[in-house]
């Protein structure tokens, strides 16, 4: 006698009836699903920053269907399993197609905030959280009248009057088959002379860069801001092979690379970005200096040497005390601040060094004063009552020192103010 036929299951409901059983996890599946694939559609772009701003919320969006998301997934697991539907149903598909969605999008999220900050160790969720601020974020704008800005630069025409002079070398033998005469041949150069440059100009006007205290922003010829975390910049170099004076910098140590090439003062960036990695200046949140100090270029000339050659440097002014370093002992002062003479500080000066210094905390720029002063013969140190300093009547910053020496520096409005809040707590002190 032969067993009985094991029952076959019965076939899954319609999807108008599952839907229903579901009580909504079917319709939770596909809103994660839409959402998701639109989120990672816009960062797999390569304009994704202008996809994430365009649409800030769908980051939210996202993470608060994470919640219903995890329910909805395991009712319909859960009752997949125990129905043994085929893999071929559409839930399976959804399901499958979710979980796969997942993996991209957290790696992609991961990635792109790393263009930002450090990768951290956070949850997908709190990815999600960072994302929509950073999509928010006012700061991917210029720099304001709030953020300090220590370097700057606009676009380089001179690339400009290169492209015009190449041209007018080569452009006899083009006009010549062109049928130009002499005079047309000389009309043409002149439009060519005037017309490139201007139409340089014009494309190039909103090209300019800024670098603040914790980042560096610039904006292309297209009006595109760009920014990198000064914190998490881990390569900057000059790109001869693209343009003499362009400049490549990179995210994190496998991070995207960006371009900045057609613009002045690149070579300073340079300089500056690469002081920024030498121990005493790497990886600090620097912030514009909230303690008294003011600090100004400034010549000295010695007693009854008015017509000789002065000695330049920069005068530094805390409450109680003045400081001059001479620009002719910096690489001196790089030694004992450093430890080393790196070589990829051509180009630096003294003031481009100090501005970057006077961005650390109270205690450790005191102590970097102290350090060369005056025991390392880099600069000089005399206390407020040895000398005798105020503005004079054309707005320029004299100090006449012990031994007859003047010390004479113009500072701006800013720094007027900061000589005069210097001046206040010296005599409060006192």
């Amino acid at each position: 006698m032969s067993s009985p036929a094991a029952p076959r299951p019965a076939p899954p409901p319609s999807p108008e009836d599952l839907r229903v059983q579901l009580e909504g996890s079917w319709e939770v599946l596909e809103q994660a699903h839409a959402h998701k694939a639109a989120l990672l559609k816009g960062l797999d772009s390569v304009r994704w920053r202008h996809h994430l701003q365009r649409d800030p919320e769908l980051p939210r969006r996202v993470r608060e269907l994470e919640t219903p998301l995890a329910r909805a997934l395991e009712r319909v697991e859960h009752r997949l399993r125990q129905e043994s539907w085929p893999e071929s149903h559409p839930l399976h598909r959804l399901t499958r197609q979710l979980r796969a969605l997942d993996t991209r999008l957290e790696k992609r999220v991961r990635q792109r905030l790393a263009f930002w900050e450090p990768a951290g160790e956070w949850s997908f969720a709190e990815g999600l959280t960072r994302m929509e601020a950073r999509a928010r974020d006012s700061h991917l704008q210029v720099p304001g009248e709030a953020e300090p800005v220590l370097m700057t630069g606009g676009a380089d025409y001179r690339s400009g009057s290169l492209i015009t002079f190449l041209t007018i070398m080569c452009w006899g033998n083009p006009a010549a088959k062109m049928g130009l005469d002499r005079t047309g041949i000389f009309v043409s150069g002149a439009v060519i002379l005037v017309g490139i440059p201007l139409l340089v100009g014009v494309l190039r006007r909103r090209a300019r860069f800024w670098l603040t205290p914790r980042r560096l922003v610039w904006r292309t010829s297209r009006g595109r801001v760009n920014e990198l975390a000064l914190d998490s910049l881990r390569y900057a170099s000059t790109f001869p092979l693209v343009a003499k004076n362009g400049l490549v910098v990179r995210q994190g140590d496998d991070g995207p690379r960006a371009l900045l090439v057609g613009l002045e003062n690149l070579q300073n960036l340079r300089v500056v970005l690469a002081l920024r990695e030498l121990p005493l200046l790497r990886e600090r949140a620097l912030s514009a200096p909230t303690y008294a100090l003011a600090m100004f270029p400034a010549l000295r000339r010695e007693k009854g040497s008015r017509f000789k050659t002065a000695s330049s440097g920069v005068l530094v002014m805390r409450p109680g005390q003045l400081v001059f370093l001479e620009d002719q002992h910096l690489w001196n002062i790089v030694r004992v601040l450093f430890g080393r003479v790196p070589d990829d500080l051509y180009g630096l000066t003294l003031n481009m060094m100090m501005q970057q210094l006077r961005l650390l905390p109270q205690a450790e720029f005191d102590r970097c004063l102290e350090q060369l002063t005056p025991a390392t013969d880099s600069g000089y140190r005399w206390s407020s009552s040895e000398v005798t300093h105020g503005l004079t009547a054309d707005d320029k910053y004299q100090v006449v020192l012990p031994d007859g020496a003047v010390l004479t520096g113009t500072p701006d409005a800013t720094q007027q103010a900061a000589i005069s809040r210097v001046l206040q707590l010296g005599r409060a002190r006192t």
